[in-house]
């Protein structure tokens, strides 16, 4: 994660200094879109979560306690904005432009593409998409996951092993066919 706002900038940027929350967002605006395109999948839709989850910061800025890392607390925030997105919209992620890749890459395995493991991926349903990428792709520990989602460590456990044995199950069908 990011290193943290000053509380002096903090602060500041509660108090309705603009040049502060700039430097917030340009700080963190990687890591929100980031969060937002693993979330929906495609540049359109995760460029408007994260400007959402940037005007949720903004209006809760005066709520944040520092009891989680402010990284933590926003991460979270961009995950919620993100999702809610989905919701609302009630889309699903637009087929991902990536190069192919050849078949004997280790980290995909035999004759798996990563356009192929990456339609995977967002074919996931969001309960177990979202946890299974925050653990394989960001390399959370499940603790800082469950908090993240708000649900029990135990859940976040099962719902990354599903996630995990279904992008098995389906690249080993891409695999075979």
């Amino acid at each position: 994660m990011l290193p943290d706002p000053t509380p002096a900038d903090l602060e500041r940027a509660t108090a309705g200094d603009v040049d502060a929350f700039r430097t917030i967002v340009e700080r963190y605006q990687r890591m929100v879109y980031s969060v937002a395109y693993n979330v929906l999948g495609n540049q359109t839709d995760a460029e408007d979560a994260a400007q959402e989850a940037f005007l949720r910061c903004y209006r809760k800025l005066p709520q944040y306690r520092a009891e989680a890392t402010f990284g933590t607390w926003l991460f979270r925030l961009a995950l919620t904005a993100s999702v809610d997105y989905r919701r609302r919209e009630g889309r699903r992620p637009e087929p991902v432009e990536v190069p192919e890749t050849a078949g004997d890459d280790p980290a995909l395995g035999d004759g798996i593409s990563s356009s192929t493991l990456v339609a995977a991926l967002h074919d996931l349903p969001d309960d177990y998409r979202v946890p299974t990428v925050l653990r394989d792709i960001y390399g959370l520990p499940y603790q800082e996951i469950a908090d993240l989602t708000a649900r029990p460590l135990g859940t976040v456990k099962v719902m990354v092993h599903r996630g995990r044995a279904s992008l098995r199950l389906r690249l080993q069908a891409e695999r075979e066919a």
